[in-house]
């Protein structure tokens, strides 16, 4: 029985004109061991989000499996309205589930998907729209400048641009915050010393330079490259979920993959560092850029996708090929052959 009329029956609701979303995945079960500085971590984390972000962004935090501590703490943040999204799954359910479920009914038409343990600097979100902006091909950016990315589902790159002079060796600028994110994955000998040195790039001419291929710790996409998603229970068992949910997505709309010139974000890991405060008091939050991000996509043909990333894939990256082409954009032939090097 209804006694009365809703009040909000008949009320216009009013959409936010955001047009940057950020979702974050969360998985703190405690805070002992591996965990015990986690907590700290993702404070960080949403800081320098908070600290860098321009004011058309919204924040998602999707808490997958957490403890209380976590959960209260980002139940605080959402009635601050720090942040405008906040699910609570108390089962687990994976990340990828947990992703992709929180892009279905996103309105915005650029998303960020970021681990909890990633720091941001100052001027990320303003480069990373700015690509968007001059790159029309471009469907996903990594803000960390990942210089080994560039046999990663990134074919179609090559393909497109055989044969003009966009593609070429350029110098490596933050040597330093690279060799961070090696020793905060656990393996400081991840990188070569060439591949500190010097990266492949792409660049037209009054326009941004980026780094061929991306990392998926941290990356920015055109939504409407995500497929409406339902619950795959299978996704907690997995090996390559990211891969195929989060990498994938982009080069289905054959799209490339790209990562910025210069490094806006550090991997934290599960340990603090006195140096992520001093960075978050030296951020400052981004412009608004005005622009329609809202460009249709369509579907890369099964044809076109085998041929530009299965078979010129097979022959590009191929052990006799690769070298020479590394050399005619900008390498020696020693150099070359260190670059491929496993």
């Amino acid at each position: 029985m209804r006694i009365g009329t809703n009040p909000a029956k008949g009320t216009k609701v009013e959409i936010n004109d955001s047009y940057h979303r950020i979702i974050i995945p969360v998985y703190i079960p405690n805070l002992e061991d591996f965990f015990k500085e986690s907590l700290g971590v993702l404070k960080l984390c949403l800081q320098s989000l908070y600290t860098t972000l321009h004011t058309k962004s919204k924040i998602t935090v999707v808490s997958n499996g957490s403890c209380n501590e976590v959960n209260e703490f980002l139940f605080k943040e959402q009635t601050k309205k720090n942040i405008d999204e906040l699910f609570i799954i108390t089962s687990g359910i994976g990340k990828i589930n947990s992703i992709r479920g929180a892009l279905n009914n996103i309105k915005e038409p650029l998303v960020t998907l970021t681990d909890a343990d990633v720091l941001f600097k100052s001027g990320w979100q303003e480069e990373v729209e700015q690509i968007f902006i001059d790159y029309n091909k471009v469907g996903m950016i990594c803000p960390f400048s990942y210089t080994k990315g560039y046999r990663e589902l990134t074919a179609n790159i090559f393909f497109d641009n055989l044969f003009n002079k966009k593609i070429r060796i350029n110098p490596v600028k933050d040597k330093k915050d690279i060799l961070h994110f090696a020793k905060s994955i656990g393996n400081p000998n991840f990188y070569k010393g060439i591949h500190l040195k010097k990266a492949i790039t792409y660049q037209e001419k009054g326009k941004s330079k980026v780094f061929i291929g991306a990392g998926h710790f941290v990356s920015s996409f055109r939504s409407s490259v995500f497929d409406y998603y339902t619950f795959k229970s299978f996704l907690n068992k997995m090996s390559d979920g990211e891969r195929k949910f989060i990498d994938t997505p982009a080069v289905n709309f054959n799209l490339w993959r790209v990562s910025t010139y210069r490094n806006y974000v550090y991997h934290m890991g599960n340990t603090l560092n006195d140096m992520y405060e001093n960075v978050i008091k030296t951020n400052s939050n981004s412009n608004v850029k005005q622009f329609n991000f809202n460009i249709k996509l369509r579907k890369t043909s099964k044809f076109l996708f085998f041929l530009k990333n299965k078979l010129f894939a097979r022959v590009i990256y191929s052990n006799k090929i690769f070298p020479f082409f590394l050399r005619k954009i900008g390498l020696t032939k020693s150099e070359a052959k260190k670059y491929i090097r496993k």
